[in-house]
């Protein structure tokens, strides 16, 4: 890590902080209360995606949601609490909360003319499931070809309570898993697709440690970035913005230094 530093400006992690301070800087002089706090990083709820290809684009019963690209099928904040809980248990969820996106809506180049697709993000999910909330799905534990065929089913259940044409326009359908999120993805430790639990003690000041709330390290020339990061998992690409900014301040600062 030395050796590579001294080479290049900055070198930028993108990981988990066990990753980064578990692996990466095993052997490096790393403060120990910052090597305890990432052993105690906590990972959140496993995720799973679907996607299904279909002979026509998905129709609603409600008129009003055919052009929009994002939707959420849930019973409200309090039935996605119950979801949340139940997982965090270990147990599938009983009615899940979906979000269906069909990005075909804002780019038709995405499917074939008169076809449709669909991209369906299950967020609270056991990363080993070991019960099914409703008393249907039969688990061991894993995500099983029967356990993940069953759960699929009851996903497209739920969306085609308000569009009953779904299951006759499927083409195919293809499932990643926890498991298969995992192993695609380092930093999806255990299926969480967040870089790890978001609740207050591991967010905002206290993200991605308490003791290294930030996006520099006791490394110099090391900068921690990724969704383990502040602010968080999501799109925004806040966490590499601000490694950024950092990065360009102590330029500038050199460059002053330089000049005088």
């Amino acid at each position: 890590m030395k050796s590579l530093i001294s080479a290049r400006r900055a070198v930028i992690a993108s990981v988990t902080p066990q990753a980064l301070y578990g692996t990466l800087l095993k052997d490096e002089p790393v403060p120990w209360a910052i090597r305890r706090d990432a052993e105690r990083f906590r990972f959140g709820r496993a995720a799973m995606q679907i996607h299904i290809a279909l002979d026509r684009p998905l129709r609603w019963t409600d008129e009003r949601f055919q052009d929009v690209p994002l939707l959420h099928i849930s019973d409200g904040s309090g039935g996605t609490g119950i979801a949340c809980a139940q997982a965090d248990a270990g147990a599938l969820p009983a009615a899940p909360t979906i979000v269906v996106g069909r990005q075909h809506v804002l780019d038709q180049s995405r499917v074939p003319e008169g076809a449709g697709s669909l991209w369906l993000q299950l967020q609270e999910v056991p990363w080993q499931p070991t019960a099914d909330s409703a008393g249907a799905i039969s688990v061991d534990g894993t995500w099983n070809a029967d356990t993940t065929r069953r759960y699929v089913e009851r996903v497209l259940a739920r969306i085609e309570e308000h569009a009953p044409d779904l299951t006759s326009s499927i083409l195919e359908t293809t499932v990643i898993t926890p498991t298969d999120l995992a192993a695609a993805n380092p930093n999806a430790v255990h299926g969480d697709p967040y870089g790890g639990s978001m609740e207050l003690d591991q967010n905002l000041l206290w993200r991605p440690l308490a003791h290294s709330g930030k996006h520099t390290t006791a490394i110099k020339g090391l900068l921690h970035i990724g969704a383990s990061t502040h602010p968080g998992g999501g799109l925004s690409g806040g966490a590499g913005h601000l490694a950024a900014q950092s990065l360009l301040s102590a330029n500038n600062r050199r460059s002053l230094i330089s000049k005088k």
